[in-house]
């Protein structure tokens, strides 16, 4: 990974989603923009490069420190070396975020959601869909109420779709650079395809152990009708630190996104999501 963007806009969640940038960071050794968006407002990408006295603009000066201090207040002197930038913009929240994630060639889009009111819809609706639908980069939201906990367990829920295959392939890498173990994980609500499950799995567990001779990889299929129960059970199990998968408009995470029961669990999640592009 090469570059992650983080965003910001100084609420009181807007810690946790910096404190998992840095965690990454630390480890994955890539560039961290903290960026802040003010939205509507009159300016270009302004990245704070040091001397604001050179900045003409009293709005973006006022709010590069701003984003000093936030990033200041949120860094412990162990970090202070890491390559942190911060970086404002203004105008539109969505065109704003497009021209960020281009210009820093961004691998990875951190941000947190504000309350649990609505957080399934936060998740695939509005902003937060149309960064999944249009973005190149995957995004991981913190939930509200979220306190950093280093990334030691990560969960995988995978759909056996094709798409699947990229990112499970970044998340051993990323999990080996973390010393994290990844549990591979489906939920297979229909009998008649339990013995089709198993072999897609035992597909995936090959192609991972043929790569990685020192992975930290676990592989399980789960048998139930309630497919949302038996993951939440399993994440609680597992001890997971953050849950992953990739979005795509059919098949089974269609499934849970539509149902009522989805919607409730999701918005009592307590723990990162890690969203990739289908």
């Amino acid at each position: 990974m090469d570059s992650i963007l983080c965003l910001t806009d100084y609420h009181l969640n807007s810690a946790q989603p910096f404190l998992y940038g840095l965690h990454l960071t630390r480890h994955l050794h890539n560039d961290l923009y903290i960026a802040h968006i003010k939205d509507g407002a009159d300016f270009k990408v302004q990245e704070d490069e040091g001397d604001l006295a050179e900045i003409e603009d009293k709005e973006q000066v006022e709010e590069l420190q701003k984003l000093r201090q936030f990033i200041q207040s949120n860094i412990a002197p162990t970090d202070q070396k890491l390559p942190i930038r911060g970086v404002i913009a203004g105008g539109s929240l969505w065109e704003s975020i497009e021209t960020l994630t281009e210009q820093y060639d961004a691998d990875l889009i951190i941000m947190g959601m504000r309350n649990r009111k609505g957080l399934a819809w936060r998740i695939f609706g509005g902003l937060t869909a149309r960064m999944i639908n249009y973005s190149e980069a995957p995004v991981l939201m913190t939930p509200p109420g979220n306190q950093f906990t280093p990334i030691s367990n990560v969960v995988y829920a995978t759909d056996f779709d094709v798409a699947n295959l990229a990112s499970i392939e970044k998340m051993v890498a990323w999990c080996q650079a973390l010393d994290a173990h990844l549990y591979l994980v489906h939920v297979n609500d229909d009998p008649a395809e339990k013995a089709w499950a198993k072999q897609q799995m035992e597909k995936i567990m090959r192609a991972v152990e043929e790569d990685n001779e020192d992975r930290q990889v676990s592989f399980i299929v789960l048998e139930g009708d309630d497919i949302m129960d038996n993951l939440e059970r399993y994440m609680q199990e597992v001890n997971a630190d953050l849950i992953a998968l990739t979005a795509n408009h059919k098949g089974f995470w269609d499934r849970i996104f539509r149902s009522g029961l989805a919607h409730e669990i999701i918005q009592e999640v307590n723990i990162p999501v890690l969203i990739f592009k289908s």
